[in-house]
């Protein structure tokens, strides 16, 4: 029979750090009114404490810790890292050598908000193929926390760190179906680039170049909001229109959450509102590829998920160039 790949379990791991907007309530900047900015009452930052690197063995110790797996079982760590501790290597190596999965190998996704999404994907061709049996993809965010300068403006204080781990073994298929698509004409629309500097642009590979900052302007911010609002919607249905259930079918949606404006929308045009949505936005903040695990790893941990029912995922990276949503029947731990 042909292998298929079940997802045993996620877990997240936040730093302690604890920062709460209520901190910043003065020296607002020209955002502080903007829709895009809110909904975060407090996030996480990892940094000085904790590299990517730290943040990625630590969640991959929990899932191993809570699952019974031993380290040297691991085949394949797939990751997505925001930002890695050097240019180049990634953490990929520095977290397999430290865990211990001495026959396991690596894999760098960076398909930004929606590599958590792709790495599933990813990991359970390679189960399907046979090539690898036990896998975990790994999402690290530590972001904010290093990028002082930037967080003076409104436009970081939605943005947290954190990392999460996920384990795929063979069993019982738990992905229905997925969707994902490119869209190249959204590029652009919103940049993680240096600021400017006494007026003056330099790319990040120029000597004197500015601090890493989010760049957009407000015609592009409303751009994004268009491609946003619109293409999570059509990703989760056609998933599930794919797996041939219904938005009435559904026991949880989960989404990226940038805001509280995008959350409540999609939920409306998803069709599916809470009790049936859940997020972790107030408490952890935007987490970029981290927030549909962290928030999947909260519901588990909280009683919300249970064995059989049926999830949907849906997320979009950067200005709308790429969205990817996925159907999940749960059959994992803690359900």
């Amino acid at each position: 029979m042909p292998l298929s790949a079940r997802i045993v379990d996620v877990v997240s791991f936040m730093p302690d750090r604890v920062v709460s907007n209520a901190e910043h309530s003065d020296g607002a900047d020209e955002w502080a009114e903007h829709a895009f900015f809110r909904g975060v009452a407090e996030r996480r930052f990892a940094s000085p404490e904790h590299t990517s690197a730290d943040l990625g063995v630590r969640a991959v110790q929990k899932l191993l810790d809570r699952t019974g797996l031993r380290a040297g079982e691991l085949d394949l760590i797939i990751y997505s890292c925001q930002f890695n501790d050097t240019y180049w290597p990634g953490i990929g190596s520095a977290v397999q050598g430290r865990i211990g999965a001495d026959d396991a190998t690596i894999l760098q996704i960076d398909t930004s908000c929606c590599s958590w999404l792709s790495g599933l994907r990813t990991a359970a061709a390679f189960i399907e193929s046979g090539r690898h049996q036990n896998i975990v993809v790994l999402t690290v965010t530590n972001f904010v926390s290093r990028l002082p300068e930037f967080q003076r403006s409104t436009r970081s204080r939605v943005l947290g760190d954190g990392a999460t781990a996920t384990l795929l073994t063979p069993g019982a298929p738990s992905i229905l179906s997925a969707h994902e698509r490119s869209h190249g004409a959204n590029y652009g629309l919103l940049r993680f680039e240096p600021d400017f500097v006494d007026g003056t642009f330099k790319n990040y590979w120029e000597r004197g170049c500015g601090p890493i900052t989010v760049n957009f302007t407000r015609e592009r911010l409303e751009s994004l909001r268009e491609n946003a609002l619109t293409l999570v919607p059509e990703a989760v249905a056609q998933a599930l229109k794919k797996a041939g259930v219904t938005a009435e079918d559904v026991s949880l949606l989960i989404t990226h959450q940038p805001n509280d404006e995008y959350l409540a929308e999609w939920r409306r045009r998803c069709g599916i509102d809470v009790p049936r949505a859940h997020d972790t936005l107030s408490k952890y903040g935007n987490l970029f590829h981290g927030s549909i695990p962290v928030t999947l790893a909260d519901a588990l941990d909280e009683g919300l998920v249970r064995q059989g029912d049926l999830l949907a995922f849906g997320t979009f990276s950067n200005g709308g160039d790429l969205v990817s949503a996925m159907t999940v029947r749960w059959n994992g731990r803690r359900g």
